[in-house]
């Protein structure tokens, strides 16, 4: 098996969730191809054939969220909401800042509009602008309220994490991806790459607001 991972954050992520028995490291210009070709696809439409050519991006670094976001798109355009949601569940455990977090819970959103669950709906969309502004979150729930000819409750912060837990949605990011962001960035410390430990560290700080991990972002800034 052959990836084109360049960075020892996405090496972690990929060692533990996707457990290959053996692999080795290909020139990362295989894998920009073809993220140029899906992306080009994209532009004219060519959605099927833009999914296509991420599907193979994704085969050489299953770690790329880029690529995962950008298939959720493919998806929605062509209408496949079974594999939207489906995708929308694989690209949690690779969740490593607050901006995909909530893109995570918006097209959890989407899926949930889709699927007759309006209330799920606003709630997934509501708790996606704690961690990020999104005009489409807020579109979306304008649009439910519309539909329903109705207020949506506007819950507390508790009261949508009830409601996630009741529907089994996770309420933060994953704390074993988070766990591999650190491991990540002591490896990168340990091998003088500190530019790669410093990323690792902020998408944990973006995340936790830890403050051992902020006096690391600071002891190497």
């Amino acid at each position: 098996m052959e990836v084109c991972i360049d960075h020892i954050a996405e090496l972690y992520l990929f060692e533990y969730y996707e457990n290959p028995k053996e692999y080795s490291l290909a020139p990362m210009d295989r894998l920009l191809e073809r993220k140029k070709k899906a992306e080009e696809e994209m532009k004219r439409g060519g959605y099927v054939a833009a999914l296509q050519n991420y599907e193979k991006a994704l085969e050489l670094d299953p770690a790329d969220t880029e690529i995962r976001l950008a298939m959720l798109r493919c998806c929605y355009h062509l209408g496949r909401m079974e594999e939207l949601h489906e995708k929308t569940l694989q690209l949690y455990p690779y969740v490593c800042t607050r901006q995909e977090l909530a893109a995570y819970y918006r097209w959890l959103g989407c899926w949930y509009l889709e699927s007759y669950q309006p209330e799920l709906s606003a709630c997934v969309n509501r708790y996606s602008l704690l961690f990020a502004p999104s005009e489409q979150a807020e579109h979306d729930i304008r649009y439910l309220e519309t539909a329903l000819k109705r207020k949506l409750a506007e819950d507390s912060v508790a009261e949508l994490q009830k409601k996630l837990r009741e529907a089994d949605i996770p309420l933060h990011a994953s704390d074993v991806t988070m766990a591999l962001l650190v491991k990540a960035g002591e490896e990168a410390e340990g091998r003088s790459l500190w530019q790669q430990a410093l990323d690792c560290y902020r998408m944990v700080y973006d995340l936790t607001q830890d403050e051992e991990i902020a006096q690391r972002i600071h002891r190497l800034s």
